[in-house]
């Protein structure tokens, strides 16, 4: 079939959704009759079947383009999603978000791989420049290790995790948000925080204080750090779908990883408010530094043990359910 015959037979039920639609937004669709509605699912239901044969036959054409927000336009009009409920908090933390997490490891791993190449960048450069050492980290800091004394005000915790929380979430949000041109910003800021997290470690290497400054960093640490690297892991996936969107469209493939990444991107942030309460009662806490790294190494194996087993599915015994025997009639 030519397209000028494909789309004069057909231009007549479009133009009639293009009206149905206009008049659902501004009346809702719920609230026409019955009739209606079901006018509504039979244009919207022959649109689609429209749109598979125009992608078939006309890929390149602008009609199928036309066709295709047209039927999305129309979708979520007719197609309500389940509300959202209280009670899907729990499955959402249970289920859905360490699932996600699985799903997307070669982007988390590559994620921390870029972390680890900053981090290793930024030690070797002050191992190779001691000199940079003062600049990094002041001199008064490493009296307060040697004093043990460091951090031990927390007057103004409360704000300052108010303040901590705030920032972590937009370091997270801005790793997400880079997936959109590429992923290119969401490597650069993995870069850039493991480099500044090497450089200040490699520093305080260089004073012999690595006990008390790591004490200081692990609590909050462990989990500050895993949810920027999963965050960056998003960013990734996203710019992947982007560059490597294989037989779909971009948009297309963008659409499809981008629930895993909402998801994994809510679940983060919403991580990031303990750490942010951590560092600001823990980390700079009078607590000895064995109880700090304790703490930390605590809430890591808390963490991953979460993200790696919860949400998986229950291993059937083979048999289990027909070992009884059948019963006889008496």
């Amino acid at each position: 079939m030519s397209l000028d015959t494909f789309i004069a037979e057909r231009q007549g039920r479009w133009g009639a959704l293009e009206a149905a639609i206009k008049t659902a937004k501004r009346g809702r669709l719920r609230n026409q009759s019955a009739s209606d509605i079901e006018r509504f699912g039979l244009l919207l239901r022959q649109t689609s079947s429209d749109l598979a044969i125009a992608r078939r036959d006309h890929p390149d054409a602008p009609i199928t383009e036309y066709l295709n927000t047209l039927c999305a336009r129309a979708h979520p009009l007719l197609y309500r999603g389940r509300p959202w409920r209280l009670g899907a908090i729990a499955p959402f933390f249970a289920t859905a978000l360490p699932r996600s997490f699985r799903a997307a490891w070669p982007y988390i791993v590559t994620s921390l791989g870029l972390m680890l190449m900053g981090f290793i960048a930024g030690w070797l450069a002050v191992d190779l420049r001691p000199d940079l050492r003062a600049s990094l980290v002041p001199p008064s800091l490493f009296d307060e290790m040697a004093r043990g004394q460091i951090g031990t005000g927390v007057q103004d915790a409360p704000f300052a995790a108010a303040f901590i929380i705030q920032n972590n979430i937009r370091v997270a949000l801005i790793c997400f948000a880079g997936g959109m041109l590429l992923g290119i910003p969401t490597a650069f800021l993995l870069l850039t925080n493991g480099w500044m997290l090497g450089t200040v470690a490699a520093a305080v290497h260089l004073g012999g204080y690595d006990f008390q400054f790591w004490s200081l960093i692990v609590p909050h640490g462990v989990l500050e750090l895993s949810v920027i690297v999963i965050s960056g892991g998003t960013g990734l996936m996203l710019g992947d779908a982007i560059l490597r969107p294989g037989r779909l469209r971009r948009g297309e493939a963008l659409a499809r990883v981008a629930v895993r990444a909402v998801l994994l991107a809510l679940g983060a942030a919403t991580l990031l408010i303990i750490a942010g309460t951590l560092e600001a009662f823990v980390s700079p806490s009078s607590l000895p530094d064995g109880v700090k790294l304790a703490i930390g190494a605590g809430v890591g194996v808390l963490l991953y043990s979460w993200l790696i087993l919860a949400g998986r599915a229950p291993r059937r015994r083979p048999g289990f359910a027909f070992d009884r025997p059948a019963e006889t009639p008496a």
